[in-house]
């Protein structure tokens, strides 16, 4: 009798698990999807040479709006998804999101302890939390601990944004699986060479196209 009492019980705990994993697959392929989207977005705009340094392209802007938002739902919900629930590219996938908040300063340091908790847990990568850190950091104007926020130079070259300790960043980079800080900049300008090039290639068409109007209306 008490078999057939527990049985019932026990096809429902199989449905729920079944339920809560679908669920967790259900919110990584949504996360995956999100951060796919900001990434093929910003290769585009890099490759038609629409990035600039200062302007904060609108189609980026939105999305990251939009992205920030849904984030923000996931969290009040779920609370931040962890390596057990959505495996390790949902959670880079949430970690991308959460990175590119930057018109919600709150928000993204709000998330650093809830980070921080995680990466203890082993539920969540270090890296994550040196570059979430980092970026709050320099959102507040204070000095950065990992290095991984850069700003430009005087001659437009890019550079670490200010150090606490500069003497222990690569030390700490290190133990979490970084290159080191001289490397990591030396990465960061070469794509930012390629990003400029996109620039003045467009800029070139732009005007090719200019001066060819220009020779037919001359011609007309």
């Amino acid at each position: 009798m008490l078999e057939k009492q527990q049985r019932p019980k026990c096809r429902k705990c199989k449905t729920l698990a079944i339920r809560i994993q679908e669920m967790n697959e259900e919110l990584k392929n949504e996360l995956i999807s999100l951060a796919d989207k900001d990434q093929s977005l910003l290769q585009s705009v890099k490759e038609a040479g629409e990035l600039q340094d200062e302007e904060y392209h609108p189609k980026i802007k939105q999305l990251h709006e939009r992205n920030t938002e849904r984030a923000r739902q996931i969290i009040e919900k779920y609370g931040w998804p962890t390596i057990s629930t959505v495996g390790e590219e949902g959670s880079d996938a949430m970690w991308l999101i959460v990175q590119h908040s930057v018109l919600a300063p709150e928000f993204m340091l709000s998330c650093v302890p809830l980070l921080e908790n995680l990466v203890k847990a082993g539920e969540a990568k270090g890296w994550q939390l040196a570059f979430l850190q980092d970026r709050a950091l320099m959102q507040q104007e204070k000095p950065q601990i990992y290095g991984t926020q850069h700003v430009l130079d005087e001659n437009g070259n890019l550079k670490p944004y200010t150090l606490a300790e500069p003497e222990l960043v690569d030390e700490k980079r290190i133990s979490l699986g970084l290159e080191s800080l001289e490397e990591r900049t030396r990465l960061l300008q070469a794509d930012r060479n390629k990003v400029l090039k996109s620039r003045e290639n467009r800029k070139s068409k732009i005007a090719n196209k200019s001066n060819s109007a220009d020779a037919k209306k001359r011609r007309g």
